[in-house]
């Protein structure tokens, strides 16, 4: 009862404020980044004065002239001018199709005959539809060395009883072949490559298929960790171009994946 009491005497000095005030009470702004925005006029209230500032002078806008350029004269084309800008495409054309571009030759095309390893090196950027090792063993056979196997396990065991098996790190020659594990599988002896060359610095340069399209590598077991020497050279190139997600642990580098030399000769 006497809470009713209280609120009744309250709500009544509020009505006696309201009306003894002339006009209605306003409200200021919600606070907003720490300023106090003043509150918006009412409804027929006449506009706060606008203060300009005393030491401020007008400053009048000069529009910059427009400069008006003139265009060139086009003079109309000589009969021979237009000649010449006609055969330009077919020109162009014929000269696209000179420029070097083994990717781009359809996989049915022939490949010229290999007679030494070195000329292994014009078929590098060619697609081949082939298995990588029936491939490498095609090439083996156009140099000289006719090897009857069909996969990696079965060029061991044909090296083996010929007694041409070397151990990874026994110097290639020229025309080799080189056995690789865990190249495209988990599976060993899943890739093999065929010998170009090797430069003074022990560094075997190879031939393989990888991915469908015939590529160059580098290969040194002796230093198998080793990309580039301290001349920036290339020692081992990154073989491992298997589609599926390698296991933790999985090596790349050709002179990790190196498994046996195969001697031809």
């Amino acid at each position: 009862m006497r809470y009713l009491a209280l609120a009744t005497v309250l709500a009544a000095a509020a009505s006696g404020a309201c009306v003894a005030r002339d006009r209605p009470h306003r409200f200021s702004s919600p606070m907003l980044a720490s300023a106090d925005l003043p509150p918006p006029p009412l409804p027929g209230a006449p506009r706060p004065p606008r203060h300009e500032l005393a030491n401020r002078e007008p400053v009048e806008h000069h529009a910059a002239p427009i400069r008006v350029v003139s265009a060139p004269v086009i003079r109309e084309a000589s009969a021979a001018a237009a000649a010449r800008v006609a055969e330009a495409p077919a020109a162009q054309e014929t000269a696209r199709a000179t420029l070097p571009a083994p990717h781009r030759l359809p996989p049915t095309a022939s490949l010229p005959a290999q007679r030494t390893p070195a000329e292994l090196r014009a078929l590098v950027g060619r697609r081949d539809p082939r298995d990588p090792i029936v491939a490498a063993l095609g090439w083996a056979h156009e140099l000289g060395t006719p090897v009857e196997a069909r996969t990696g396990d079965d060029v061991i065991a044909w090296a083996t009883q010929r007694g041409a098996l070397a151990a990874p790190t026994d110097p290639a020659a020229p025309g080799d072949l080189l056995v690789f594990d865990h190249a495209t599988s988990d599976a060993e002896a899943d890739l093999v490559a065929v010998v170009i060359a090797r430069d003074p610095r022990g560094v075997t340069e190879l031939v393989y298929v990888g991915g469908g399209v015939i590529r160059r590598g580098f290969v040194d077991p002796t230093r198998p960790r080793m990309r580039r020497d301290a001349d920036d050279r290339v020692v081992n190139t990154f073989l491992r171009h298997g589609k599926r997600w390698p296991a933790k642990g999985s090596h790349y580098l050709a002179g990790e994946l190196l498994a046996h030399v195969v001697r031809t000769r």
